[in-house]
């Protein structure tokens, strides 16, 4: 590499240069023309791309390092103890007396749930540099080391990963269920041990969702429950043997002894179903190992806690034993048999097939399903339970059917006190969640089961709360609920905000929870509700940036928790953790703790009454709403923006889960889940469904408009996410991405070359003006840019503003990540443009593989030129023994000339294009 780029410093410091530059000529993009010095230098061979892939890594560590540094900062992990402020909260409760300890500590707060979907982008090594590196704190400038891809990642990774979160997330649960017996111990010392204290739920979706995906059969399910189960009985199992150490209390023996043969058999079950698989006779073997009665066997933990109480409430026994198993008979009342309570996911066009099938009725009529509803109302109500068995899982084809069949062998068979969440994708009428009930109702299951609307599409956004006032007025409807003692329902940010905004998003959810909490309370007085609000761990998904305080309150707002209280309803609260990037928040003892007392400290806390004009100033705050979100609805539909996100991002994301990154449904960005539509704007340098729409909006009344933001904590903490978003958006790359596909740019570039230098370089205009990226792509950047200039002068008028040249020192390692990455991508369209002809015989053509490189799918288009143009590979120190004359310097026998100037060198610059890649999500704290 030339002396002058040869550091990452070199390249900030030409980036700064050339944007000194622009003041003279505004035109100048920064990124792009270090893009073009480096592609001068690996054209002329004066660079090589490893040196480009070094860069790339160095300016990673960095990045990953302030990665790092922020889930320090945002776990507050310098304090001391976590439990410190928890712990004093718990003692001023205790002396206010027993009954009041118990209204406050007796009632389900809510908790966490682990998702999955396509991010658990790295291995899982990189993953534990980054927790090791948040606990340690060792600075932003000293990087945590290598950042590696996962080359692959399969249901049971996931599953694994999701397991060994939950290890420290039960481990954080307990040591606040021991603070807070052990303050009732001190406070309450004859009658502590009566008391029944709830943890913090824990609860996973991984192995048991299927929006979106066919891939995980019944059995598959089934056998994760069962070894959840066998799994949970092993901890409880150690945890008595640990008590044991101490006192070899008759009751104690007794229950080590019952759990024993409990864990033997249960692990037999898990087994025989995780031999099964899909095979019939083992099916049939597994199941009858498994419904055959068997003494040992338990699907509840009653009489273990009745005995682990008894020893509680024992005078005689030493105090830290008695406090230890009331801890444990508290656990076993959180999990229950399984490591965690689990949320089956579905599709609502699933449930919706059945509703067709079996009533002939259409759930998604013009009035909100009317005639379904009534028709599943009246069903609901007369239906009579039915007996399974598995043999009707292996025959049944509808997944809706299936699903809730194996909720009830789950509760049957290995499970039957836990309740299980049965979550609805994509809900946008009453009707299938009455579906849903009608087909718990016919397998017996709706005494245990929660059934959950999510609400995520812009129609569920606008009609939510209508829609839940209809299903609450619904009897058989109402009488689930109340039989449940809670109202579930889910929020989905990330979706939300791949539609309409991030901000818009927010905006419309804080307004249905408040809908749908004044219905319950209107409508179901004494009911709980049960707010699941789920998002990704990424500012454009929904993740708030700030402490994990500011997190929770960005999603479930004070003022939705003060009006809630108003109404005496008791409000649950749980949110999601996603994927490999969520579970860094529990990968450590230390991180776990400081999320475990975070969710209880918020479920606890009692909100001032915000004084917010947010609330109060209704005409502008909705006015401003339905302006930004106009502007991204817009957006959202335009083909610019299709052929943006279709031609530009797809080749530098990676497969990062197990399930498809595509809907089976065409129509442009809207087959893309929100989790790579997101990925894609992040390697494209253009977060704007988070960034954009706040600038174009309201430009009459700016004014009014600024002076809110500085009045209002909320629309603050809303504005907030979307100037630190804006912080890693860089116009200068998306435009970079559009210069690298203008022909006008290779026409210029074959000037003053050499013959065949020109040639290809001419190819190359042909071929990327037949592409047309360059259009939709400049246009969407203009777009941006104008948006981001008004949005850049309103942060400027703000209280407390950033200043804008710190925003641009804080976007350069990003800039350069994209110049490194459109240097080598022009070395690559450059070498597309010299291609030989390709054999007919080969079933594709060379233009098949130029296409494959203008796309960047760089590594399948070498897989092509290697098979067009195979290596002999044969032992040619045998050749060498024939001893037949020939003439060595003219020997053609391979194609040793394509590898050498082509293949290699392709290989070479996809490791930059890779490289780059892997290290941007850093920037923004999460892959999607």
């Amino acid at each position: 590499m030339s002396k002058a780029l040869e550091h990452k410093d070199a390249l900030f410091a030409a980036l700064r240069n050339y944007a000194d530059q622009i003041s003279a000529e505004p035109r100048t993009n920064s990124v792009f023309r270090l893009a073009q010095d480096l592609f001068t230098q690996l054209s002329s061979g004066e660079t090589a791309p490893q040196a480009l892939v070094a860069q790339a890594q160095a300016i990673g560590e960095d990045l990953a390092g302030a990665r790092a540094h922020r889930l320090h900062q945002q776990h507050g992990l310098d304090a001391a103890n976590p439990w410190q402020d928890l712990a004093e909260r718990i003692e001023a409760d205790a002396g206010k007396g027993l009954e009041h300890f118990r209204e406050t500590y007796e009632r389900p707060i809510g908790g966490l749930v682990f998702t999955a979907h396509p991010t658990f982008a790295y291995e899982p090594a990189t993953y534990d540099q980054l927790a090791a590196h948040a606990v340690s704190n060792a600075g932003a400038g000293d990087g945590p080391g290598p950042t590696a891809a996962r080359k692959s990642v399969t249901l049971d990774d996931e599953h694994a990963a999701t397991q060994s979160a939950i290890i420290h997330a039960q481990a954080a649960a307990r040591r606040y269920l021991s603070t807070l017996l052990h303050a009732a111990q001190d406070a309450f010392p004859r009658d502590w041990h009566l008391l029944e204290p709830v943890a913090p739920s824990v609860a996973s979706w991984v192995g048991y969702d299927l929006d979106g995906r066919s891939d995980i059969s019944w059995s598959k399910s089934f056998a994760n429950r069962l070894q959840e189960k066998a799994d949970q009985l092993d901890r409880y199992h150690a945890a008595v043997e640990r008590l044991l150490d101490r006192s070899q209390l008759a009751p104690l023996v007794q229950v080590r002894e019952r759990l024993a043969r409990a864990c033997a058999l249960a692990h037999r079950e898990a087994e025989a179903f995780a031999r099964a698989g899909d095979d019939l006779e083992r099916i049939v073997e597994a199941a009858n190992l498994l419904t055959q009665p068997d003494p040992d066997r338990l699907v509840d933990l009653d009489v273990i806690r009745a005995q682990l109480r008894a020893v509680a409430a024992g005078e005689k026994n030493a105090p830290a034993l008695r406090l230890d198993c009331a801890v444990l008979a508290a656990e076993m009342q959180s999990y229950g048999l399984g490591t965690a309570r689990i949320h089956l996911r579905l599709n609502a066009v699933q449930i919706g097939s059945v509703i067709r099938r079996d009533l002939g009725v259409q759930p998604n009529d013009a009035k909100l399903g009317r005639v379904a509803l009534e028709t599943l109302n009246e069903r609901a109500a007369s239906i009579e339970p039915i007996a399974i068995n598995f043999g009707d899982l292996v025959s049944e084809q509808s997944t809706a059917r299936r699903q809730m069949m194996l909720c009830a062998q789950i509760l049957k068979h290995v499970d039957a006190r836990t309740p299980i969440r049965f979550l609805i994708a994509e809900s946008e009428n009453p009707a299938t969640v009455m579906g849903a009930l009608y087909l718990a109702k016919q397998y017996g299951v709706a005494d245990r089961l929660d059934i959950s609307p999510l609400f995520e599409t812009p129609d569920a956004l606008k009609n939510g709360g209508r829609f839940m006032t209809k299903l609450i007025r619904t009897s058989s409807f109402a009488d689930h609920v109340r039989t449940r003692g809670q109202l579930s329902v889910q929020f989905g940010f990330s979706d939300a905000g791949r539609f309409i905004g991030q901000l818009a998003a927010s905006m419309a959810i804080e307004r249905i929870q408040n809908l749908i909490s004044q219905s319950l309370a209107r409508e179901l007085p004494g009911i709980a509700l049960l707010i699941f609000n789920t998002h990704g761990e990424s500012i454009g998904r929904g993740a708030y940036p700030g402490s994990l305080q500011e997190r929770l309150d960005y999603v479930l707002s004070p003022w939705t928790r003060v009006r809630c209280a108003a109404k005496s309803l008791d409000l649950r609260n749980e949110v999601s953790f996603q994927g490999g990037d969520g579970l860094l928040h529990f990968a450590r003892p230390e991180l776990a703790d400081t999320a475990i007392a975070a969710l209880v400290t918020h479920a606890l806390s009692t909100p001032d009454i915000p004084d917010d004009p947010f609330y109060t100033d209704t005409n502008l705050v909705w006015d401003f709403y339905r302006e930004v979100r106009d502007w991204h609805e817009h957006l959202f539909e335009s083909d610019d923006y299709a052929g943006l996100i279709s031609k530009l991002g797809p080749g530098f994301l990676w497969q990062a889960g197990s399930r498809p990154t595509r809907r089976a449904k065409a129509g442009g960005p809207r087959t893309l889940r929100a989790i790579s539509h997101n990925a894609i704007l992040q390697q494209i340098g253009a977060p704007v469904n988070s960034a954009c729409g706040i600038g174009s909006s309201m430009p009459s009344e700016r004014d009014e408009l600024v002076q809110l933001i500085n009045r209002s904590d909320r629309l603050r903490q809303l504005v907030n996410l979307a100037i630190m978003a804006r912080m890693n958006t860089g116009i200068p790359a998306l435009r970079g991405y559009g210069e690298v596909y203008d022909p006008s740019l290779w026409i210029a570039l074959s000037k003053r070359q050499s013959d065949d230098v020109r040639r290809a370089r001419i190819r190359v205009a042909d071929e990327v003006r037949r592409l047309g990226s360059t259009h939709c792509i400049m246009s969407c950047a203009d777009k941006f840019s104008v948006d981001l200039a008004e949005f850049d002068e309103l942060i400027g008028e703000l209280q407390d503003p950033q200043p804008i040249d710190q925003r641009h020192e804080a976007r350069l390692p990003i800039h350069a990540l994209h110049a490194i990455r459109q240097g080598a991508m022009l070395r690559i369209l450059e070498i597309a443009g010299a291609l030989p002809s390709v054999s007919a015989r080969h079933g594709y053509e060379v233009g098949d593989i130029i296409s494959m490189l203008l796309d960047m799918r760089v590594r399948e288009a070498i897989a092509m030129l290697c098979e067009a143009f195979p290596m002999f590979a044969g032992e040619t120190e045998l050749l060498d023994q024939l001893t037949e004359l020939r003439d060595p310097d003219h020997w053609q026998g391979d194609y040793g000339d394509i590898k050498q100037d082509i293949i290699t060198p392709l290989e070479a610059l996809a490791d930059v294009i890779e490289a780059v890649a892997i290290e941007i999500p850093h920037a923004y704290s999460a892959y999607g």
